[in-house]
């Protein structure tokens, strides 16, 4: 591997890059829960030899032309907010920063927004507020994560329920391959033929690098009302959110009780939402008549305003504590079966201090479990591993799949053929076409 030929081409083709430490630490890494105790202990997770910072889609076209011809493994960073341990270069090689592709172009006219990769989401929110605009996606990474991160890991917003996860939202891609060959595309309402830049979206920079994404956007809306309901049994609150996802709310959250006390000061089961939009308090009002929960005052304000926050992370890792969240999805008659297992197989797992759940997105057929887990375990790896395979087998086992909108990376990797099962060898197969050297993400989804 040869990286000083690559940087000497990338050099010439004007491409800004850094070979110091401290730039090389800094693009060690995802945002991964074991990676953090090891930085700890003063131990580096991997390092590239050199970090790169295109400016524009030639630039990235450049860097990657070097890095094919000369066999030298590239890893895309957006915001370096992922969990999967999918961008930690643990090849060495190029890490590739996509933040200076920062451009947002809005078109208010036909309700669309165009925005470099590498723009954070929290930038563009920012933005389009200020031609009355927003794109409702927000993660709870607004503020960390970037465009081209929420196409690749398939991301899926708070408000998803009323408008959509990201590949609801994309009009069109730029992506450039690892052969450095740029794809483009009309921007049109629909797609003729075979909607390909979907292979993009969801393959977390394994086939290619998102460069630029054109993206629907929508007017601020004029009102928005709440609703908050506590219940006695998780049963009965998700019979009630099954009702409510007809209602058409822009966003809900379904809490066990865990979860409960932790936001509300109440052990049990809730459901909020907010519903937008013209007769938003009507529609709240009319929700709250046909449903069954009793009504309670101030959850969802009290959630909106925590939304964001997850500084725990940093106060409890220290001391020693493992701290991670696993998503996953299933359909309405699984969803009780489903928890159980899950939560179940996690409280199995020795060094288990709690396990949580709340339902995140929802959709006519089913829903999202979104748990979170705490371990003070006395081999912190191995308990986290232990975890993560016996929650993936009771999911999988109760009816449910292995991701919702985190993505796989390499953590997920053992399981994806059992979800994805015949399309596994076609995913192989289009990964070996487009990048015959298995340089670009090596490892994530599929083996290097």
């Amino acid at each position: 591997m040869d990286v000083s030929c690559v940087i000497a081409e990338i050099e010439g083709a004007g491409v800004r890059y850094s070979t110091a430490l401290e730039d090389r630490l800094a693009y060690c890494k995802d945002y991964n829960p074991l990676h953090l105790p090891k930085l700890l202990r003063r131990e580096v997770p991997a390092l590239p030899d050199v970090v790169v910072f295109p400016r524009s889609t030639e630039e990235v076209s450049a860097v990657l032309r070097a890095a094919s011809s000369h066999g030298v493994p590239v890893y895309v960073f957006g915001g370096a907010s992922g969990v999967m341990d999918a961008a930690t270069p643990y090849g060495g090689g190029i890490a590739l920063s996509t933040l200076g592709l920062d451009w947002i172009r809005v078109d208010a006219e036909n309700r669309l927004a165009t925005a470099g990769a590498g723009v954070i989401g929290g930038k563009l929110e920012k933005v389009l507020s200020q031609h009355g605009l927003t794109l409702r996606h927000s993660p709870q990474s607004l503020y960390c994560s970037t465009v081209g991160g929420w196409v690749a890991t398939a991301a899926s917003g708070q408000y998803s329920t009323g408008y959509g996860s990201i590949e609801d939202l994309v009009v069109s891609l730029t992506v450039v391959l690892p052969s450095g060959e740029v794809l483009e595309e009309a921007k049109t309402p629909r797609r003729a033929g075979p909607d390909l830049k979907k292979l993009f979206i969801g393959s977390e920079g394994a086939l290619g690098v998102v460069a630029e994404v054109t993206l629907k956007v929508f007017d601020i809306p004029e009102e928005a009302a709440t609703l908050s309901l506590e219940y006695s049994r998780l049963r009965e609150a998700l019979v009630d959110a099954r009702r409510l996802v007809a209602m058409r709310p822009a966003l809900m959250r379904l809490f066990d009780e865990e979860e409960s006390l932790r936001y509300f000061d109440v052990e049990k089961p809730t459901l909020i939402a907010v519903f937008e939009g013209r007769g938003a308090s009507q529609l709240s009002e009319r929700a709250a008549r046909a449903l069954k929960g009793r009504r309670a005052e101030g959850y969802a304000e009290r959630w909106m305003r925590k939304r964001f926050d997850v500084s725990d992370i940093s106060r409890i890792v220290p001391l020693g504590f493992v701290f991670d969240t696993i998503e996953v999805a299933c359909f309405w008659s699984s969803a009780e079966r489903l928890y159980s297992s899950v939560i179940e197989a996690i409280r199995s797992v020795k060094g288990t201090v709690m396990a949580s759940a709340h339902a995140s997105h929802f959709y006519e057929s089913g829903l999202c479990f979104y748990f979170t887990f705490v371990g003070l375990p006395a081999d912190i790896e191995s308990y986290y591993h232990e975890v993560w395979r016996r929650a993936m087998k009771a999911s999988l086992e109760s009816g449910g799949n292995i991701t919702h909108h985190h993505g796989v990376g390499r953590l997920r990797k053992p399981w994806l053929r059992a979800e994805i099962k015949g399309y596994y060898s076609l995913l192989r197969k289009i990964k070996d076409v487009v990048d015959e050297g298995r340089l670009l993400n090596r490892g994530v989804l599929l083996d290097a």
